[in-house]
């Protein structure tokens, strides 16, 4: 080989190497550029995540059902959000623009940030009382791969918050197959929010002899089967059912029960006379007869093998929450329970909350009378009324796997709006 083409070949190579390090630089770059970009549209999303969630919680503490104009609820076409953001926030756009602004974004220099909320249309409806929406841009400058042209890219975000009313129906029949809801002899259920049937068999209901489940103020009885069910007599439903509609989720399914610590009363608890109780753990259960009342002081009530009573002993309590790790409750003769929820606390609107591993579920015959205002959930257990056994609430939402009325037993709701506690909850929707 000479000199000449040694060095030819040399500089060949160093060429070839110049051109793929420039190369290589620009793919590094790119890649750089491109983790970069990714990395601030995730923080773009947490900031419209954060300010939309902000917002919609501000409007959830003034008001469960948020009006336009007061209070501080702010109604408005997507507008950019103010340099100078009064702290703490006044106003629902405020929080908005405050928690945005936390997150790394404002509406200055290469960043923007709107805010659009209202209590109607694009997203508001039955299920959503305010919704927010709040959008997140920022142009970032490229650095390495604006050598191949690429000067700058923009990253952005948007997200919508809602609050979402406690419930949307008075009565959920959980159970998926089967015949979830049997009524019979003269037996009502009544309700004026609205009944769900899950169950998707046959013969979803079946009723004889006067029987009615009933809706009022324009609430309808939904059921996932294409099928009413089975009827005899004069039983029916009034007004007709929607059918083959899909079923509905637990409403109460992120609702943690309470822990069960030790004991208050290891053995069963024997009321025989007049007595007032306290929150605690009933490891025992409680058991009742004769004519004693018993008054339950507010409080949340850990109850293992259930609540069991005859005779005509009355349960009276204000602000109670009644948890069944185990068993249920047993009621027979002229007895009955009056109970309210809490207004406020872990359990607000929630008055009997059964494990939702326990399948006890309520058995009330003769003329056991049960007036509950608030949320008695169950969905693993079954209400079983017989005689002239019933419940009537204005603010009871009842949450159960199946019920099965007969007699003249009945439920009674007029409410046109369920109760869950507070004033709902907040939701990303969007």
């Amino acid at each position: 080989m000479t000199r000449n083409n040694a060095n030819s070949q040399r500089g060949q190579a160093l060429i070839l190497i110049t051109l793929s390090a420039i190369l290589l630089f620009a793919v590094v770059g790119l890649a750089v550029d491109i983790g970069w970009a990714h990395f601030r549209q995730d923080a773009a999303q947490a900031a419209a995540d954060a300010a939309a969630l902000a917002g919609a919680q501000f409007a959830q503490a003034v008001s469960s059902s948020p009006v336009c104009g007061t209070s501080g609820v702010v109604c408005q076409a997507a507008t950019a959000c103010s340099t100078n953001i009064t702290s703490p926030a006044t106003t629902t756009v405020q929080a908005a623009c405050l928690y945005a602004s936390a997150n790394g974004f404002k509406a200055t220099g290469s960043q923007n940030v709107t805010i659009a909320a209202n209590t109607t249309t694009p997203f508001a409806s039955a299920a959503v009382k305010y919704w927010i929406t709040a959008s997140v841009t920022e142009t970032e400058t490229e650095l390495f791969s604006s050598v191949l042209g690429n000067s700058a890219l923009k990253a952005g975000a948007t997200a919508t918050a809602a609050l979402i009313p406690a419930a949307g129906g008075c009565v959920y029949v959980m159970q998926p197959s089967g015949s979830s809801v049997t009524n019979s002899g003269n037996a009502l259920i009544s309700s004026g929010c609205g009944i769900y049937i899950n169950s998707s068999g046959p013969s979803p209901v079946t009723m004889s002899g006067s029987s009615l489940i009933q809706t009022t103020g324009g609430a309808k009885t939904n059921i996932v089967s294409s099928s009413e069910g089975t009827f005899s007599g004069t039983a029916t439903i009034s007004p007709a059912p929607n059918l083959g509609t899909a079923a509905v989720s637990d409403p109460f399914s992120s609702m943690n029960p309470p822990t069960v610590g030790a004991c208050t009363y290891g053995s069963p608890v024997v009321v025989t006379t007049n007595t007032t109780l306290s929150e605690g753990t009933y490891c025992g259960g409680i058991i009742t007869s004769g004519t004693e009342t018993i008054t339950l002081n507010p409080g949340t009530y850990i109850i293992e093998s259930g609540i069991t009573e005859s005779g005509s002993p009355t349960f009276n309590g204000s602000g109670v929450t009644l948890y069944f790790k185990s068993g249920g409750i047993t009621g027979s003769g002229t007895g009955g329970f009056n109970l309210s929820a809490p207004t406020s606390g872990t359990y607000q609107g929630v008055v009997i909350f059964e494990d939702r591993s326990n399948s006890s579920g309520i058995t009330l015959s003769g003329s056991t009378g049960t007036q509950v205002n608030g949320l008695v959930y169950m969905p693993n257990g079954n209400l079983t009324y017989s005689g002239y056994s019933g419940t009537s609430g204005v603010v009871t939402t009842l949450v159960v796997k199946a019920i099965t009325f007969s007699g003249t037993s009945y439920i009674s709701q007029p409410a046109t709006t369920a109760y869950g506690g507070g004033g709902g909850r907040v939701a990303l929707i969007q």
